[in-house]
């Protein structure tokens, strides 16, 4: 009996839609897509899929086209959540504990956020394999226009800092514009570029996501 409603439960979550508000840095609503260029000649694109489960939460799927999956979610006030990455070749996955804030639902000059949380991997049939801590510290260090080849835009410089226990210290910076998302990175001292936009989409079909609240909605009295 419990399986059974275990079951239903699941299936209504994977069917159930609702119109949700997009972050306006990182927006996350299905089918966008962005394509993104490094100066070695590379091309990088990633397109956001519909909802699913992941680690017994809701998330929004960024897959790469490596194959790599960002999963991904959003609170109401337009905060973006990292919960883990999937899509590795041997089925193995990385589960971050607690999701950490990837993005603020407004970066003002000044503003600065840290996340610390575990960094858990995982092989194909869900055995814990690693742990190591992990921490990230975010500060906006510039509001001004920046130039891409996909256009010129009104955005927000990032410092990010990530220290994980077992790999080397480094930072950059990162560039996001409203309404667009992330559009630049270039290293620590922003004069060498590593990746700028070349093209985005937005969304060709209705913004749907998924949500608890639409689950809860369907048991009320």
């Amino acid at each position: 009996m419990r399986f059974r409603a275990c079951s239903l439960l699941i299936l209504t979550l994977l069917t159930v839609s609702l119109p949700a508000q997009a972050s306006e840095w990182y927006p996350i609503d299905t089918g966008r897509f962005w394509v993104y260029s490094s100066p070695d000649g590379g091309s990088y694109s990633a397109t956001v899929e519909t909802p699913e489960l992941f680690a017994g939460s809701l998330v929004q799927p960024l897959r790469w086209d490596s194959g790599t999956r960002e999963c991904l979610s959003q609170d109401e006030a337009g905060r973006v959540f990292h919960h883990g990455l999937t899509g590795a070749p041997d089925g193995s996955y990385e589960v971050f504990d607690p999701p950490f804030l990837r993005m603020e639902s407004e970066l003002t000059l000044g503003h600065e956020w840290e996340a610390i949380f575990d960094d858990v991997h995982y092989s194909a049939d869900g055995v814990e394999v690693r742990r190591q801590q992990a921490r990230i510290t975010y500060r906006v260090i510039n509001v001004g226009p920046v130039d891409v080849p996909a256009g010129t835009f009104q955005a927000a410089e990032v410092l990010i800092t990530p220290e994980w226990e077992t790999l080397p210290f480094y930072a950059f910076r990162d560039w996001y514009a409203e309404g667009v998302g992330w559009i630049r990175r270039t290293d620590e001292s922003g004069t060498s570029d590593l990746f700028e936009l070349e093209a985005y989409g937005p969304v060709d079909v209705p913004t749907e996501a998924t949500t608890w609240g639409a689950i809860k909605s369907l048991y009320k009295d």
